[in-house]
């Protein structure tokens, strides 16, 4: 499955600006387009609990959006088949589930502990990251957890508007053996 790992950020890699979880508040208009140009080129969403609470995002037929959470029995009023599910698997198990299901790529977004997760299992090909021209010192982090090194390939940057909003596309590089190992 194709995992495309979106992301707004400031200047100094913050999600968040402290603790406000909407990234509406402080996030260019051009961004906000740009996400939305990708949710709808996407029929599979997967996002954390903080992120699905701090936007409650509305359920559509024609796409599903699936929340992890350790938590999924505390959502079982919210769910709507094929629309909105919540689930704890490891995100291995939930792209296995999810390719069985017929999807084929998926979008990612978020949160920090979410992405750690998607990029420590290998399964993040590609991501978009804009970067706002804005400095908060504190907030939630793109990538909250270890991860291996992750190399990725610059394939696109583009200005989105005239105050330094930077939209950088990436590949993600597959992993490089160490070459110092000895072969077995």
């Amino acid at each position: 499955m194709k995992v495309t790992m979106v992301s707004v950020c400031s200047a100094d890699g913050k999600m968040t600006r402290g603790d406000d979880p909407l990234v509406q508040h402080w996030s260019s208009k051009d961004d906000f387009a740009h996400f939305m140009e990708l949710i709808n080129a996407h029929k599979l969403l997967v996002m954390g609990r903080k992120t699905f609470e701090a936007v409650e995002p509305h359920p559509q037929p024609e796409r599903l959006r699936v929340v992890l959470t350790s938590t999924p029995d505390d959502f079982a009023a919210a769910v709507i088949p094929g629309q909105l599910e919540f689930s704890s698997a490891a995100p291995r198990d939930l792209v296995a589930s999810l390719e069985d299901r017929g999807y084929d790529s998926l979008l990612l977004l978020g949160g920090g502990h979410v992405n750690a997760a998607f990029l420590q299992a290998g399964l993040v090909n590609e991501l978009y990251m804009t970067i706002e021209p804005v400095l908060f010192g504190m907030g939630t982090r793109m990538v909250d957890g270890a991860v291996p090194n992750v190399q990725l390939q610059l394939l696109d940057t583009r200005p989105l508007n005239d105050t330094g909003t930077l939209l950088l596309h990436y590949v993600v590089k597959p992993p490089v053996l160490d070459r110092g190992a000895s072969a077995q």
